[in-house]
């Protein structure tokens, strides 16, 4: 009887200190963060639709949005906080990396390209969605290639792949280029509007975003080249592997589950606010390609 005992006493033990290890994981980085202060800082854009922008009721909306609400509501779960709260902090092509290095924000909900250059100083979750740069330009500039750039002023956007781009190509063609700088998208697409710049570049789809929202959509046009492959993706710190194997986590069963179509078709092929603006961008063989496949592999 004794035996008897110590056996099922013995049992018990080992079933407390299984189920203690199962669900006393240690926290560590964000997620400590996070439990200890109560609070998930999401750094988002102001005007970058579809992506990332401010409502008429000036809430943070958008497919990158979205996607981090998913990854914050997961984490409400696994910190057993449901009340968790929610604070969104205005970011720039700039502040981005720095506001997320220094710990004010805990994911970058933007529209960054995952490049081999950002990784040394940030980490990206799984490719949410892969566009290609291009150059803005107004049909009336006589403007059929970069070829046709020689000597004329392009805007970029400070701190954004396409100043790096633009610079490469200045060098490579030596085309004598005049190249100017904004903090957005609103500032670059505004010099592009008033002449002072005779192209812009950015990523396809926001060009597309920001021309179907202008005063006169039918004067603009994109340059046919791409310029580049740009895996976009959402920015979290280095060093922290625990919170991107549970966000990637999070992202790999929106894409598996198929949940990820519909969510994709709200903000690129139907009517977003606040003016119902269709981007009418169907989702690319690329993009499919990184859903079936998901990866955080950089350019």
């Amino acid at each position: 009887m004794l035996d008897h005992t110590k056996k099922l006493l013995a049992l018990l033990v080992a079933g407390c200190l299984s189920t203690g290890a199962v669900h006393a994981e240690e926290l560590t980085g964000t997620l400590k963060k996070i439990k200890e202060t109560g609070t998930v800082a999401i750094g988002y854009r102001d005007a970058s639709l579809p992506f990332s922008y401010l409502s008429d009721a000036q809430q943070p909306i958008g497919y990158s949005i979205d996607l981090c609400k998913k990854i914050v509501e997961r984490i409400k779960v696994k910190l057993d906080e449901p009340t968790l709260k929610t604070e969104f902090v205005s970011v720039v092509a700039a502040t981005r990396t720095p506001l997320l290095i220094n710990g004010t924000i805990d994911l970058e909900c933007g529209v960054t390209t995952n490049t081999v250059e950002r990784q040394k100083q940030i980490n990206f979750l799984l490719t949410s969605y892969v566009a290609s740069a291009k150059y803005a330009v107004k049909k009336t500039a006589g403007i059929a290639s970069t070829d046709d750039l020689k000597g004329k002023a392009v805007v970029v956007i400070t701190g954004g792949s396409g100043e790096w781009i633009t610079k490469n190509l200045n060098r490579d063609k030596n085309l004598g280029l005049k190249i100017l700088n904004a903090k957005d998208g609103g500032e670059a697409f505004l010099m592009l509007e008033t002449g002072r710049a005779v192209a812009y570049i950015n990523d396809d789809v926001q060009l597309m975003a920001t021309i179907a929202q202008s005063r006169r959509p039918d004067d603009y046009t994109l340059l046919s080249e791409p310029m580049s492959a740009e895996p976009y993706a959402i920015g979290v710190r280095k060093n922290d592997p625990q919170f991107k194997t549970f966000a990637d986590d999070v992202l790999r069963t929106l894409y598996s589950s198929g949940e990820i179509t519909p969510q994709y078709q709200q903000w690129f092929e139907q009517p977003i606010p606040p003016k119902n603006t269709v981007i009418n961008l169907p989702m690319s063989e690329a993009l499919k390609e990184a859903i079936a496949h998901p990866n955080d592999t950089g350019v």
